[in-house]
Formats: structure tokens, C-alpha cells, sequence
């Protein structure tokens, strides 16, 4: 019997770009289903609803964007947004479960003409999520996980080390594969608050039948 021939470099290469090319089909289904969700529960009846809302809408938009930048070869750019996604994911669950009355006070106030300065955008990214771990534990575990993973993509926003070694060499496949996959996940977390937010009973078990539906472009832990 003949031994089979080990796997070269480029089979290994050809499988990552062919797995890449399926999450991404996967995920660009999955953002079809997220959108249907956000239009389904959008709810603009109070405004912690309306900015977590906001947020939502923000967090989705650059889902969409870092994958068709991928899809289209530009991946620098579509790494940088990681941070973008992350942080809009974060700040819309915190504002549904923790901000506090006076902070959507002062963030909903009206900006004078000619002012450019931002309102009080709340508590630093990691405080944001222990406050969240009080009331939805598991989400902030996830969250400080993949905090550590964003902190690396920091770079790409700043000009640092990592854009430079990326504009020089590329990066590889599999590890795009990585990146849609943390997306998705944030992108599943995030339907969660959609559905909290929305106050409506009949969205209750969106979460779990997107994740059934769309567990092969998850994470494998996930799946």
C-alpha cells in the first residue's frame, strides 16, 4: 500500500484560503439575519433605548465593513475596525444594563452651535465591562477575553508596529478566518442586547436560533 504523500505549504495555504472564502460567505448570511433582527427590535421609546440602539446599528455597520474590506483584499484597514466593532459592542450593552440616569443626561444633551468637544462618554472600555459582569456575567467574561485580542489591533488604528509588518507581508489567511469568526461572535452578543432592548416578546429566542443557524461560521469553541 502506498504511504500517502504528506500535505505542502501551498495544499495548507489552499485550505486556508478556501475555509476563509466559506466564512465569509457564512458571515455575510449571518449580517443579513443580524440586520433582520435590528429592524425587527428597533425601539426608540426611552433614550437609553434609542442611543443602546444606536450603538447596535454602529456595531453592525463595522461588522459589515471589515468583512467586505476583507472580501475585497484591503485587510489593513478591515483590522483597524475590529477596535471600531468592539468598542460600539461594549458601549451598547453598557448603556442598556449600567449607565446611569445623569450620564444619559449629559450625553443627550444638546451641543451649542460651534462646539466640538464630545459630551461625557462614560467610564474607560474595561471598567465598562466589569459593570456589565453585574449584571450579565458570562457576556463580560467573553467580553475581557476578546478585549485582549482587540488590544493587538490598537496598531492598525495608531500606526504601529503591527500596519507596518501587515503593509510588508500581508496576513495570513487563517488568521482572517480567526478575525470573522471574534466578529461573529461580538455580532451574536450583540443580537442579544438587540433582543433585550426591544421589549418585545416575540424576539425571545432570536439568540439562540442564530447561533443555530449560523454556528459553522462561530468560533469553534462556540459551535
Amino acid at each position: 500500500m502506498q504511504a500517502e504523500s504528506p500535505s505542502s505549504p501551498q495544499d495548507s495555504a489552499d485550505n486556508d484560503d478556501e475555509e476563509l472564502r466559506r466564512v465569509l460567505a457564512a458571515s455575510e448570511a449571518f449580517d443579513d439575519d443580524l440586520l433582520a433582527l435590528l429592524r425587527a427590535g428597533w425601539n426608540t421609546s426611552s433614550r437609553r433605548s434609542t442611543i443602546c440602539l444606536a450603538f447596535c446599528r454602529s456595531a453592525i455597520e463595522h461588522a459589515i465593513a471589515q468583512r467586505v474590506l476583507i472580501e475585497a483584499g484591503l485587510t489593513g484597514t478591515a483590522l483597524s475596525l475590529i477596535r471600531l466593532q468592539f468598542e460600539a459592542v461594549v458601549r451598547a450593552a453598557w448603556v442598556l444594563h449600567a449607565a446611569k440616569e445623569d450620564w444619559l443626561d449629559k450625553f443627550s444633551a444638546p451641543v451649542p452651535d460651534g462646539e466640538l468637544s464630545e459630551p461625557l462618554m462614560g467610564p474607560p472600555i474595561p471598567a465598562m465591562i466589569d459593570a456589565i459582569g453585574a449584571v450579565a456575567g458570562p457576556a463580560a467574561t467573553e467580553l475581557k477575553r476578546l478585549h485582549g485580542t482587540v488590544k493587538v489591533m490598537h496598531s492598525f488604528v495608531h500606526g504601529g508596529v503591527h500596519l507596518v509588518v501587515h503593509a510588508l507581508r500581508g496576513y495570513p489567511a487563517g488568521k482572517l478566518t480567526s478575525v470573522l469568526q471574534n466578529r461573529n461572535l461580538l455580532s451574536l452578543m450583540l443580537a442579544n442586547v438587540i433582543v433585550i432592548v426591544s421589549q418585545d416578546p416575540g424576539l425571545r429566542g432570536s439568540v439562540g436560533r442564530l447561533s443555530g443557524l449560523h454556528a459553522a461560521c462561530m468560533p469553534p469553541l462556540q459551535r
